[in-house]
């Protein structure tokens, strides 16, 4: 194993538990009255913390995600971060098939989203049902916990322990070490969502090494989470209803 493996192997498994511990331990995760650990431990307590502890949550994922594998990269690995299929790699093919899949998502949302367990789950906040503007907001925060993730998770991970002369067993093997870390990553969601990140997970592993880019699996992820949080907050007849 290389030192680029080794260093990518490690950090990967180390920063997937240290984000646990920060960003997903709950003390209550009751429907309506989930409590992240360090945040009500740094902020205190308070219904009108509950979108914040969101807020915080993806700032922590873009940290730990984001900002910690490139310093990884650059400053000790001495690589390309962006090399790891972060860049946007125009292809035909892949948007077609984006094209096609979007509205297959979204349909498939509006179905998943009446599953009570999902519906409890999502959105992470219920606090964002208050008006569209904090709806947005919130999805656009949302967005960079996305792409924060697809990074780690399908760029840094498995693009950074492919090498150059390897061939079809070694990017089974990648993916499925990526597939075992985001289905442990989801551990604590409810039944239906691990499922799904076991399954997907190397649906979007293949894709972002089929088209050498990780924008057209994140994109796909993340609107169809955009619009579970939309649906489960129409279900529960808490959807927006004003502009502010």
């Amino acid at each position: 194993m290389t030192k680029r493996q080794s260093t990518v192997l490690l950090s990967g498994i180390l920063l997937t538990a240290l984000y646990w511990v920060v960003a997903l331990w709950y003390t209550n995760k009751q429907a309506y009255s989930k409590d992240l650990v360090v945040f009500h431990a740094l902020f205190g307590n308070g219904a009108s913390l509950d979108v914040w502890q969101y807020i915080y949550q993806f700032g922590v994922t873009v940290l730990l995600f984001l900002i910690v594998p490139y310093g990884i990269f650059r400053f000790y690995l001495n690589e390309d971060f962006l090399s790891l299929g972060i860049r946007f790699v125009p292809n035909r093919e892949a948007l077609i098939v984006c094209a096609v899949l979007y509205p297959m998502v979204i349909a498939s949302t509006y179905f998943s989203s009446q599953d009570p367990l999902i519906a409890g789950e999502y959105p992470l906040s219920k606090g964002i049902g208050t008006s569209w503007f904090v709806f947005i907001l919130y999805e656009l925060a949302y967005f960079f916990y996305f792409f924060s993730y697809e990074i780690f998770y399908r760029g840094f991970f498995s693009f950074g322990l492919k090498t150059a002369q390897g061939g079809k067993r070694e990017l089974i093997t990648i993916i499925v070490l990526q597939t075992v870390l985001t289905t442990l990553f989801h551990i604590g969601k409810p039944t239906p969502e691990i499922a799904m990140a076991a399954a997907f997970g190397p649906v979007f592993g293949y894709v972002a090494f089929r088209y050498h880019s990780i924008w057209y699996g994140m994109v796909i992820h993340y609107v169809m989470n955009v619009f579970i949080d939309y649906f489960s907050l129409h279900w529960l007849d808490l959807a927006p209803k004003h502009l502010f």
